[in-house]
Parts: structure tokens; sequence; C-alpha cells
């Protein structure tokens, strides 16, 4: 009997492998696709500082190197820190950090903006070793930030591309 069960689960994964393998999803960002082309077309306004040079070397590295000639991406990322995990004496065990990063998109052509938003994200490091130990995991944690920030920038970007699509 235990053969008739193991059978019919392997006919029903084989009748949804064919049905998947039948429909027309496509790669998001595959070459050659309007999302691709969108996102080929935008370009980054240069980073001022640290935080905003990791951020633009995420957006870079998913926008086929941020050099586009349609769109203009301008983005101002903003941190905050607060303590957590304070132990008896006082002293804070953990690093909460807070970013957000508002963006705005702007047609290169008449300087029409075609969008703009924010974003945020959060991430924490632990203070309860060397000051090293705690400025390579300060550093860590902002570059996380960044990256966060970026990827949320990013599905930003596709939604604003799938509303310009969607206007007659």
């Amino acid at each position: 009997m235990w053969w008739f069960s193991r059978n019919i689960l392997y006919s029903v994964s084989l009748l949804i492998g064919l049905a998947l393998a039948g429909c027309t999803l496509e790669p998001l960002y595959k070459s050659g696709s309007e999302t691709a082309d969108f996102l080929q077309n935008i370009k980054l306004d240069a980073p001022k500082d640290r935080d905003s040079y990791v951020l633009y070397n995420r957006l870079a590295e998913r926008l086929e190197g941020g050099q586009g000639t349609r769109y203009l991406l301008s983005i101002t990322p903003r941190k905050s820190e607060a303590r957590a995990g304070i132990a008896a004496d006082g002293r804070a065990q953990r690093k909460i950090v807070t970013g957000f990063a508002d963006y705005s998109i702007v047609q290169i052509a008449d300087g029409k903006e075609v969008q703009s938003g924010r974003v945020k994200a959060f991430t924490g490091y632990a203070q309860s070793a060397s000051n090293v130990a705690i400025l390579a995991a300060s550093n860590d944690a902002y570059d996380r930030l960044m990256i966060q920030l970026a990827d949320k920038i990013l599905d930003a970007l596709i939604l604003i591309h799938a509303q310009v699509q969607a206007q007659p």
C-alpha cells in the first residue's frame, strides 16, 4: 500500500512540474526584456561619501554600470543609531542602525520627475568587544544597511517601470 501513495506523490509532482514548464514566466532581469532595458537606461548620481559609495556600487552592479542616458537617479541616504541591549552598568551591548534613502528618478531630456520615494532598512552590531572589533562591526553594519537600501530602491524602480508601462 505504501507504494501506492508514493506513486501518487510522484504523479502529482510530475504534473506540477509539467504545468510550470509550460507557463510563460521569464526572469525579470533577462537581457533584452523591457525591465532590463529600463534599468540599463538609468544613470546614477555620483556618490558623495562612504555610505553613498556602497549604495552606488550595489546599484551600479544591478543596473549594468548605472551609465544610462534616459533617466537620472538621485539618492540621499541617511542613518541613525540607537542603543540596544543595555547592560547593568549602563553600557550598550548592541547598536541598532536605521537607514533611510530618499530617491528621485528624473527624465534627463526634459527634467520631469518620474517618481520619488523613501525606503527604510535597519541592521545592528555588537559592541562588546575591543575598539577595533567594534569599528569593524560598525563599518560592516553600515555596508549591510546600504546594500539593503539599494536592493529596496531597485525593487521600487521595477515597480516604477511597471507603473510607467501601465499608463496610457
